[in-house]
């Protein structure tokens, strides 16, 4: 687990990452380790180097204040050179190791003459934690031998002491061990947990990703019915009418609007004028249509647009077959930022809880229609009292 193979940047999509790499949670794991044990170590040092010169006895205190002046200095650069500097890793793990080794072989200097007791002395609590330190920074081996070196330094330094006691030593090296084993066990499960989050979150989004794209499959599918339903099928059925009385030019005309469409079913990106688009569904219907459009209705993208016109287009349709009327009511404005477009006619009305089941022109190109775009479609209908029609779409 070394930071130089996990460092920061922009996460990889989970499908361009590959197998057993890092994701964002073990990532941000492996980056808080690092923080914690820079910022954590510096303090810790800081705070042991003051409370060590100030235990020193006044006659003591001159050298102990030299070394604790050095080890306030370099635990600051130190961290400065690990968070801000290009310095490569293993070149500062050196520096470093060399400085906490001078600092444990300055015993004689750091710790009280009269000391007997290695236990509890502010190297021993600055060794362990810098050890500590090393096992949340670096790969387990780097780690295991950087503090085994530490430990050996800090038995030499005891040494040259003259009056530490041995008895304690060896406790003191066990206590050691014994901090970095659960601080590399602690790294090991918590990273091997944040790696369990990262496969988990990549199998959510490569499940919701192909929901998406079956989503996206369906409504294309939908669009592209209610487009099929909205043209060829309706002029076909209303040629096949007995009661129909449409011209053959009429017809003609019709359908090679309807093949135009349909050709023209493929999404293109980029904003139409709204009004322009609904004025031209409009001109397609045979209808006397009465219509009153605000001026500030704007632009719109292009899926928006094409929900609105198909929605017009499918309640229009529906008054020429069964309104038994000639004439529409149509209006379009903007009513608190939300685009309203109603169509309202005068005819024979219907009730709208008793649509047979195989007419789905409401259905699917009125109301599922708005649907898939982020708006709403309402009908009204008694019979005889008319039909009102209301497109909404919310401009945001």
């Amino acid at each position: 687990m070394s930071i130089s193979s996990l460092s920061p940047g922009i996460d990889p999509p989970a499908s361009a990452r590959l197998p057993g790499s890092a994701g964002p949670w073990a990532r941000e794991y492996v980056a808080f380790n690092r923080r914690l044990a820079l910022y954590g170590r510096a303090g810790v040092m800081s705070a042991c180097a003051v409370l060590g010169v100030a235990a020193m006895p006044v006659d003591e205190m001159a050298p102990a204040a030299v070394v604790a002046v050095a080890v306030l200095a370099w635990s600051w650069i130190h961290l400065r050179l690990a968070t801000t500097s290009a310095m490569r890793q293993r070149p500062l793990l050196a520096l470093d190791l060399t400085v906490m080794t001078a600092l444990c072989l300055s015993q004689r200097f750091t710790i009280p003459e009269a000391q007997t007791t290695h236990a509890g002395t502010w190297i021993l609590v600055s060794v362990s934690f810098t050890a500590v330190a090393y096992q949340l920074m670096q790969p387990p081996l780097t780690g295991i031998l950087a503090t085994l070196w530490l430990c050996c330094a800090d038995v030499v330094g005891t040494a040259l002491h003259p009056n530490l006691e041995w008895s304690g030593v060896l406790r003191s090296v066990i206590w050691v061990v014994v901090n970095i084993a659960l601080a590399r066990a602690v790294v090991r499960l918590v990273f091997s947990e944040s790696r369990a989050a990262d496969e988990a979150a990549d199998r959510a989004a490569r499940a919701r990703q192909q929901g998406e794209a079956a989503e996206a499959r369906c409504a294309a599918e939908r669009e592209h019915l209610a487009a099929l339903h909205d043209t060829a099928c309706a002029t076909l059925l209303i040629a096949s009418a007995p009661w129909a009385s449409m011209r053959a030019e009429t017809l003609r005309a019709q359908a090679a609007r309807d093949l135009l469409r349909l050709r023209a079913e493929q999404p293109v990106a980029g904003e139409v004028d709204l009004a322009a688009e609904l004025l031209d569904e409009i001109a397609a219907h045979p209808l006397r249509v009465i219509n009153r459009f605000d001026v500030e209705l704007g632009t719109a993208w292009r899926p928006i647009a094409a929900a609105l016109r198909g929605g017009l287009g499918e309640a229009l349709r529906n008054v020429a077959r069964y309104a038994g009327v000639d004439a529409v009511r149509v209006t379009a404005e903007r009513v608190d930022h939300v685009i309203v477009v109603t169509i309202a006619d005068s005819g024979v009305g219907f009730d709208p809880e008793h649509i047979p089941s195989q007419r789905i022109g409401i259905k699917r190109s009125i109301r599922a229609r708005m649907w898939n775009v982020g708006g709403r479609a309402t009908v009204e209908s008694r019979p005889g009292h008319g039909t009102t029609v209301r497109l909404e779409w919310p401009r945001g």
